[in-house]
């Protein structure tokens, strides 16, 4: 039997995927990133081996046939990967010339007993994860952002993707950078002195004269004396009712939902007595990147209603809108890839309105399997399977 690997990796994980040629799965693997820029060559190659292996070997043995499995033999591969391509092309060359020793790295159909593995970038293989075209857009929204234009199943032109200092805007890390900020605003911003309320205000300036007088025990506070923003952040209200939750945009009061459920991910133990520092601290111990972890909270918050959240939703959903189209073709298939916009949510649903007849991509490990098969399918055949290959069942 016939079969076709396919690989997709990036800087968070890798998935290698075995297909028949008419696209029925075989198996799985999975391990962590394998970009050899940002991870290194050794971590790269080890992550991209025991994801690769797992869908070659012997469940219970580690040793592999020159070009085949138990199940058959693989006649084609195609591995995509982010980072840079001359890096990706060593990596892919010490991975498979250690597990397939017929592997011929030119990608180009060979003798029998030779296989032909070829590497693409993951933009490639996104892409042909929500289309059979040959050409057309892909706008990706996972740790990272960017907007491929594709020509012929090669990158044509790119808008974005310069990485979490310089751009990829409406990133999960942009998006999670946002909550974080916005989180620290909200707990070391004083809640509005009771004391001296819109209503006092223009009582105190009413016509015949007469300034109200403040409640006892409350000029006080209206002296001077009011909490400053950690001690009033480092109060910890009681969860309140209904309609304490509406009023705060569904969170603590004074907080909102969003600052709530990042403090809950951030500090698991209490905000403390000054939950500022505290955050700083949480987020400044941990990598960058990780700040990307955050993206769903916003989601989470914004279909609470917190408007804080829903700001941000809308602000990410505009940017990626944006990238894409510094790069698309008015009447080529356009697809939405990445973790941001695959997952069912806000941001999936703003930009989709923003952006009509985009569709949502598949399975990018399997669509890496059905670029590894097309070749040897012929254009029909490969268009008409391209569905078993990026939505298997």
């Amino acid at each position: 039997m016939h079969l076709v690997l396919g690989v997709d990796a990036g800087g968070t994980s890798s998935r290698a995927a075995l297909f028949t040629l008419d696209g029925t799965l075989v198996r799985r693997g999975q391990a962590g990133g394998a970009n050899p820029g940002a991870l290194g060559m050794d971590t790269a190659a080890a992550n991209l081996t025991t994801a690769v292996r797992a869908t070659l070997a012997d469940p219970g043995s580690a040793h592999l046939p020159v070009t085949g499995t138990l199940l058959g033999t693989v006649v084609g591969v195609v591995v995509g990967l982010a980072g840079n391509p001359a890096l990706c092309a060593t990596l892919t060359e010490r991975v498979f010339g250690g597990l397939l020793p017929g592997a011929d790295l030119t990608g180009e159909p060979g003798a029998p007993g030779v296989t032909p593995v070829r590497v693409t970038g993951d933009i490639v293989t996104a892409f042909a994860a929500g289309t059979p075209s040959p050409s057309g857009t892909v706008l990706i929204s996972g740790t990272g952002a960017i907007a491929a234009r594709i020509a012929d199943h090669a990158p044509a032109g790119t808008a974005d993707g310069y990485g979490w200092l310089l751009g990829d805007e409406g990133s999960a890390f942009w998006i999670g950078l946002a909550a974080a900020r916005a989180t620290i605003r909200a707990i070391t911003t004083p809640c509005p002195s009771p004391a001296r309320t819109g209503v006092d205000l223009v009582r105190d300036h009413e016509p015949n004269g007469t300034a109200h007088r403040p409640e006892p025990g409350r000029d006080e506070m209206s002296a001077g004396h009011e909490p400053g923003a950690h001690e009033a952040a480092g109060r910890r209200p009681a969860r309140g009712g209904a309609g304490d939750r509406e009023a705060s945009g569904g969170g603590r009061a004074g907080w909102g939902l969003l600052a709530e459920i990042v403090l809950g991910r951030l500090l698991p133990d209490g905000p403390g007595g000054d939950p500022g520092a505290r955050l700083a601290a949480a987020v400044h111990a941990r990598p960058p990147l990780a700040l990307a972890e955050l993206a769903p909270l916003v989601s989470e918050a914004a279909m609470g209603g917190d408007p804080v959240a829903l700001t941000i939703v809308a602000e990410a959903a505009s940017k990626l809108a944006s990238t894409a189209s510094r790069v698309h073709e008015p009447g080529l298939p356009l697809v939405l890839a990445g973790g941001v916009l695959t997952a069912e949510g806000p941001v999936h649903d703003a930009v989709r309105g923003l952006l009509e007849g985009a569709v949502t991509a598949g399975d990018p490990a399997g669509a890496a399997a059905w670029l590894a098969a097309r070749p040897l399918l012929g254009p029909r055949a490969a268009e008409a399977r391209h569905s078993r290959f990026t939505h298997p069942t």
